[in-house]
């Protein structure tokens, strides 16, 4: 369903305006400072984590000092990119900032106490890895955006198909178009902003089945930063006395495929989420496939849909996510969209309580809360009788980029969880509309503000 923001005599141009003057307001945002004190030859701390954006802040205690990082002074390096800086930090020179515009891993020094005076930057990409809604021109091929075709030759290239999907509560529902991944064509995969080797790994995406076969095979995996064989989590699809999903770390060979005891539906909608549980110390990672067909639980349920799984196969770095169009003879027909790859579960998870104890006799949409907020906020409203709930959260230039709810509701007052992790500060707004069984409408709409 999508909502026409400009009804109910809010022009467009008026909308225009405003969102260009808070726009202008808020065009200072950035993300967070992280303070390092240089004092007693010493960088006090050391070593940090920072994210794309940040900020990073040398401030002089005492004694004279640099901070340099330029990849030619021993024992400095920094990412491919990444620029090259070298300051005094001194009473004359006190303060000097460096933004971070590149992930991986800086070595800094002061020159005239290295290497003992040294210190190290870990820049990552943020909690939210990769986001795909395929929001282009229908018929485009994928590698027209971002993707790169790597088998197959020029058969059924992956391209942009319409309509996108639609899976209530998930943030990347209903934006955008979708990609439709055949059988006998091209592969291709998609580089995420930086590539993850540590702690826990979610993959989610929104998949509707429209063919199987009873050999099956896999449609999705993910690849290291520099190959296009070594394939893990690979997802499958398969014809097994009814509709069964498969996962395996690698290959049946190396470990085995498993399914899901229970069956599914063809031409249905269903959430997957996949998860790389990173076991330190060993060479064997466990992967997970959880499947839903309506929700998403705001907590990481205990038990998976398939997993852990666990296998042969050595661990590798993952930095791709890779769509694959199997065999004429073995491979189904999938449509999948918005695809996310992140950190964290709350990542893609969008929860909404109703106080049920709560009985509303009015229409209202309160402001978010926290505001400002990094990266999750809640949003509140009252419905006084049941109707059709559309909340949406959309960009300054009016164009949606998370549909929260989009739903039939009861009377009452609910709360809407928004996880703005895969999106840029700056501001935003969040819109609420209401159509009643009796005629009845109601719109409103506030600001929300993303500081990261």
């Amino acid at each position: 369903m999508k909502i026409n923001y400009f009804r109910n005599g809010f022009s467009k141009i008026a909308f225009l305006i405003l969102a260009l003057i808070l726009f202008t307001a808020g065009s200072n945002i950035h993300g967070t400072t992280h303070t390092v004190l240089v004092q007693d030859f010493s960088f006090t701390p050391a070593n940090i984590n920072v994210s794309v954006g940040d900020t990073v802040r040398w401030q002089w205690v005492n004694g004279i000092h640099t901070t340099t990082c330029n990849g030619t002074f021993p024992g400095t390096s920094l990412p491919n990119g990444a620029a090259p800086w070298d300051s005094e930090i001194s009473s004359s020179t006190p303060v000097f900032s460096y933004v971070v515009t590149v992930a991986g891993s800086y070595n800094y020094v002061c020159q005239p106490h290295a290497p003992d005076m040294s210190g190290t930057i870990t820049a990552g990409g943020g909690s939210v890895l990769l986001t795909e809604n395929f929001s282009y021109p229908v018929g485009d091929s994928l590698g027209a955006h971002g993707w790169v075709s790597f088998s197959g030759g020029a058969t059924n290239y992956l391209a942009v198909t319409s309509p996108g999907l639609v899976y209530s509560g998930y943030p990347l529902s209903n934006i955008g178009n979708a990609t439709t991944v055949l059988a006998n064509g091209q592969d291709a995969y998609k580089d995420f902003s930086s590539a993850d080797s540590t702690g826990e790994l979610y993959v989610s995406f929104m998949v509707n089945v429209s063919s199987i076969q009873s050999a099956g095979d896999y449609f999705t995996a993910l690849l290291p930063p520099t190959s296009t064989t070594l394939y893990t989590a690979r997802f499958y699809v398969r014809d097994s006395a009814g509709f069964r999903f498969g996962l395996s770390k690698s290959t049946a060979t190396q470990g085995g495929i498993f399914y899901t005891q229970d069956t599914y539906s063809l031409n249905t909608t269903y959430l997957v989420v996949l998860k790389v549980k990173r076991n330190p110390g060993t060479t064997d990672d466990e992967y997970s496939a959880f499947i839903f067909s309506s929700g998403i639980p705001s907590t990481e349920p205990s038990t998976p849909s398939i997993g852990p799984v666990t296998g042969l196969t050595n661990d590798n770095i993952i930095g791709r996510v890779a769509l694959r169009q199997g065999s004429s003879s073995n491979a189904g027909v999938e449509i999948v969209d918005g695809i996310q790859v992140s950190k964290n579960w709350s990542d893609f998870a969008t929860s909404i309580t109703n106080y049920e104890n709560i009985v509303s006799d009015s229409y209202e949409l309160y402001q978010n809360y926290p505001n400002p907020f990094n990266p999750a906020t809640s949003i509140k409203f009252n419905i006084a009788e049941k109707g059709f709930i559309n909340l949406t959260v959309f960009d300054a230039l009016g164009k949606e980029v998370q549909t929260l709810v989009n739903d039939s509701k009861e009377s009452g007052l609910y709360t809407v969880r928004f996880n703005g992790g895969n999106l840029n500060s700056g501001i935003y707004f969040y819109r609420l509309t209401y159509s009643g069984n009796n005629g009845k409408t109601f719109t409103e709409t506030k600001k929300l503000l993303l500081i990261k």
